[in-house]
């Protein structure tokens, strides 16, 4: 599979620079493969959840769980894998278990509801956004704004689907839940302490 992707990206940036779209610099050529590596691993990570969707006849929720996930993940980083195959792999590991808790716990008490957004929310508000060391933060305060406006404006729409009987309340807030767990495990990762 690495070597999939490498082939992959130097025929791509080979016809990049054929067609003279981008020149035979070094540090241009690294920028743009780096670019084209974050977008294949993307592609695959967005093809594996709608296969695993498609598969498990949950189609509308893993598109669901893929617009939650891709948008919090944007403001609030997290952990990241070291490898593209790596990163594929946890992904699709965590939607299908995401799935298993779901049709588990699908008539969830309400108390229990809103004990998951307070979670999700407070996790947030404390530690988000998470830098990566290849996606360094400009301004931490609009991220942390952006973060946690969205959580608590997508934990509210959860709430209010799940009391309305629309299973993807529950999908959206779980989401939540898996970006908030991704986000303690990196601040536990890179300080060895949650605070």
């Amino acid at each position: 599979m690495v070597e999939v992707m490498k082939r992959l990206v130097s025929i791509i940036l080979n016809f990049m620079i054929k067609n003279n779209v981008i020149s035979k610099d070094t540090e241009e050529i690294e920028f743009y493969r780096y670019g084209i590596e974050i977008t294949l691993s993307s592609l695959i990570n967005i093809a594996l959840i709608s296969i695993i969707g498609i598969v498990t006849n949950y189609t509308f929720e893993s598109t669901m769980f893929l617009a939650v996930f891709i948008i919090m993940r944007s403001f609030t980083g997290g952990y990241h894998a070291n490898t593209y195959i790596k990163c594929n792999l946890v992904i699709s590991i965590s939607f299908v278990i995401l799935l298993l808790i779901f049709k588990i716990i699908r008539h969830i008490s309400l108390k229990s509801i809103i004990l998951i957004a307070i979670f999700q929310v407070v996790t947030i508000v404390l530690l988000a956004p998470i830098e990566n060391k290849n996606k360094p933060i400009e301004n931490r305060t609009v991220y942390k704004i952006i973060s946690t406006v969205l959580s608590v404006v997508l934990s509210a729409i959860s709430i209010v689907l799940i009391i309305k009987g629309v299973d993807l309340g529950l999908i959206i807030l779980l989401t939540l839940a898996l970006v908030s767990i991704f986000i303690i495990y990196a601040r536990f990762m890179k300080r060895g302490d949650f605070l």
